[in-house]
Order: structure tokens, then sequence, then C-alpha cells
């Protein structure tokens, strides 16, 4: 910034302060908004939710189980320590 004048400079972080200013106020005017109009789900949507999460769950155990069953796994650090060390 050695050849910028101190004035063209401080207009420069006045027109970025404003700039941040009104981005961070649509940002939160447009959040606002959004949050006001609710949900448009229905009202029974939470239990499909669940019984979605619950397929997916499964569907990755079961991905586990068979990749787990195409490797065999050397016991980790872990589980030899805590047999070497006893209970």
């Amino acid at each position: 910034m050695a050849g910028l004048s101190t004035s063209s400079s401080a207009s420069r972080n006045k027109l970025l302060v404003w700039l941040l200013l009104g981005t961070l106020l649509l940002s939160t005017g447009l959040n606002l908004y959004l949050l006001s109009q609710g949900s448009d789900y229905p009202e029974d949507y939470a239990p499909m939710l669940e019984t979605m999460a619950q397929v997916e769950l499964l569907q990755t155990r079961q991905a586990l189980a068979e990749c787990q069953a195409g490797h065999t796994f050397s016991p980790d650090s872990l589980s030899h320590a805590s047999a070497v060390n006893g209970p």
C-alpha cells in the first residue's frame, strides 16, 4: 500500500465495511424469512425419517459385514494390549 494515499485507502476500507455489513444484513434477513416460513413436511414425516435412518443403518451394517468378510484383520493394538495386561 505504499503507492496508495491515506484517503483512498480509508475510503476503500469504508466501502468494504459497508459491503460486509450489507451482506450480513441480507443473510440474516434471508435466514429469518426461511425460518418463519415453517416446514412443508407433513406432521407424520418424523417417523418416516426414523424408518429411513434405520434402513440406511441396516444397509451400512450389511456393507461393512461384506467388506469385513472379504478381509482378514490382525488384532488392533488396543485388543493386544488388553490381552497382555489382563482385564
